[in-house]
């Protein structure tokens, strides 16, 4: 039997909906004019004309937390201890095979579809 792999994640956005609502991800965009001030903090004395067309860096600037798009919660975010007070694993700790393996895809989108693979 061939075997796929279902790429579950999602792509961080601006405002998307996620839980609590304190936690949905911010992105604040500074376009190549705006970068152009933004330059002037990292090269004291640079003017517009020091730069090609008068522009500036685009940037990109993110608030989240770790609980933002994807993602797959460590042992140690529900409590610092497990099976019989071991420290609870964080994230880099939990194996990559138990990312891995026969699973169901349930996407609940617009309209409730089952995958299985």
């Amino acid at each position: 039997m061939s075997s796929r792999f279902i790429d579950l994640g999602r792509t961080i956005e601006n405002d998307i909906p996620s839980d609590p609502e304190n936690m949905i991800p911010k992105i604040t965009y500074t376009d190549h004019k705006s970068g152009k001030e933004r330059m002037k903090e990292y090269f004291p004395g640079i003017t517009g004309s020091d730069l090609p067309k008068g522009l500036g860096w685009a940037v990109e600037e993110l608030t989240l937390s770790t609980h933002s798009g994807s993602h797959l919660d460590a042992p140690y975010h529900y409590h610092p201890t497990m099976e019989g007070g071991e420290r609870a694993w964080t994230i880099d700790e939990v194996p990559l095979e138990w990312c891995m393996g026969p699973g169901v895809k349930l996407d609940l989108g617009p309209t409730l579809s089952l995958t299985s693979s």
